[in-house]
């Protein structure tokens, strides 16, 4: 028998089977093996068993099994996790799936990454209530959060960084130029002032919770000394509509 090591499962009831692959797939987990409880079974295949007795012992997380098949498996897994319903926003699981302590240490709050973005890079403007909701973004998320601001400021800076659709395939990022919420803004920016509406945002996390789906709404800015780039909205995807903002660039 082929030996394993590191492996993880989830058992799942069969018609939350999809939606548990998509949960794994968006988190970027590698090490977990869905399985799939079948109505009326009584434990899983002759083949599924033989996966999971190759790693006798290994962490597993059950969501509604029922009891003769969570007892066919119970001698040859460790349940670590077992939330009575799959739910793709569940918390518990999602921690399970990816625990804290697994995250990058390279990557901070959100706040504090596109306040030393701006800080490096004069040209990336800060909204004032702009990070409000930055750190209320799910941790998993904060890479792609530091990413952004980065890009950012190469981008307010004058950088030449290609078509913005083309963002995710050459930096990571992905990029939408429209969707159902915007953001108007008027202000002072040197002379004459700027008003305008953008809908462009950076994006990561679709179909999901609110706090995994990430946006980042931004606008370029014509000033009288040149171009800005202006971060309007870090956090968590805000409710659909338009909002009104005010700036002060001078």
């Amino acid at each position: 028998m082929e030996e394993r090591s590191g492996v993880r499962f989830l058992f799942v009831y069969q018609d939350k089977g999809d939606q548990a692959r998509n949960l794994l797939a968006e988190l970027g987990v590698r090490d977990v093996e869905v399985i799939i409880a079948r109505r009326g079974a009584v434990g899983p295949t002759d083949e599924e068993m033989l996966a999971i007795k190759s790693v006798e012992g290994a962490q597993a997380a059950a969501c509604e099994l029922n009891r003769k098949y969570r007892k066919a498996v119970d001698q040859f897994v460790e349940f670590t996790c077992e939330p009575k319903k799959f739910r793709f926003g569940d918390q518990q699981l999602r921690e399970w799936l990816v625990p804290v302590n697994n995250l990058p240490v390279i990557f901070g709050l959100p706040s504090e990454a596109f306040k030393a973005a701006a800080e490096r890079v004069p040209e990336l403007i800060l909204h004032d209530d702009a990070l409000l909701l930055a750190d209320q973004i799910s941790q998993h998320r904060w890479p792609f959060a530091t990413l952004s601001a980065d890009l950012l400021a190469r981008f307010a800076s004058g950088e030449q960084l290609g078509p913005r659709r083309g963002w995710k395939a050459d930096y990571g990022v992905e990029f939408a130029g429209n969707g159902r919420v915007s953001y108007r803004y008027v202000g002072t920016c040197g002379e004459p002032g700027c008003s305008g509406r953008t809908e462009w945002h950076l994006k990561e996390g679709d179909n999901t919770t609110r706090e995994s789906a990430a946006r980042i709404y931004f606008a370029r800015v014509d000033h009288a000394s040149g171009p800005r780039v202006v971060v309007l909205y870090v956090g968590p995807h805000p409710e659909d509509g338009a909002s009104a903002l005010s700036l002060k660039l001078d």
